[in-house]
């Protein structure tokens, strides 16, 4: 029998729609079972057989896109000899690592059912980039405030005032030129297409 293991994190967002950890190698049985079409990487660098094989070739193998879209950033290697010029930033003082950019580009690809099974993950085991990515998500379904909020906490210990705002403050327009109406995922709440309310995300689709 075989046994197989979620990456850490792992859970539905919505049908066919999944999050979680970086899949490492033991997670790829798992993955296998989801039958996906797209992966979707929220990494500082694109994923490749230099940088992860085991990924690389297991998508390849099973017809898997291997989609990137640069969120964070790309770790530099301390110099031991020289001292920290700056003190360390604590955590509720720590700005967003992601902007409103990297979340449109996640919604013009999640938006399309054609692209589903889908997995979204980031570039760590416990990554607050694709907590705030499915946060923003919450706001086409017009789930609350308080409801984004408490999802986000299921996922990460504590959330600061950049975090918050962040989340509630998302209210771009966002054109929609590469799906079709017809074509739009069902948890899309048809009042993201037509509100009128300044302070929520609106979709403008260019193609009926």
């Amino acid at each position: 029998m075989s046994t197989f293991v979620t990456p850490l994190q792992f859970s539905t967002v919505q049908p066919n729609l999944y999050r979680g950890s970086y899949p490492r190698e033991i997670n790829l049985p798992f993955i296998e079972t989801l039958n996906l079409k797209n992966v979707i990487s929220l990494t500082p660098k694109a994923i490749d057989s230099e940088s992860d094989g085991s990924l690389t070739n297991f998508c390849n193998a099973n017809n898997i896109n291997l989609i990137h879209i640069q969120a964070g950033k790309v770790k530099v290697p301390k110099d031991k000899s020289k001292k920290a010029d700056k003190p360390k930033v604590k955590r509720k003082q720590k700005a967003v690592p992601i902007e409103y950019d990297t979340v449109i580009q996640c919604i013009r690809v999640l938006i399309d059912k054609n692209n589903y099974p889908c997995y979204i993950h980031g570039a760590t085991d416990n990554d607050m980039i694709t907590s705030l990515i499915v946060a923003c998500l919450r706001k086409l379904s017009f789930w609350s405030n308080i409801a984004i909020i408490n999802e986000y906490l299921t996922y990460n210990s504590s959330i600061n005032i950049h975090e918050r705002n962040f989340i509630e403050n998302f209210n771009s327009e966002i054109t929609i030129d590469n799906t079709k109406l017809k074509d739009k995922v069902p948890w899309i709440h048809m009042q993201s297409i037509t509100n009128t309310n300044k302070t929520l995300p609106k979709l403008v689709f260019e193609q009926q």
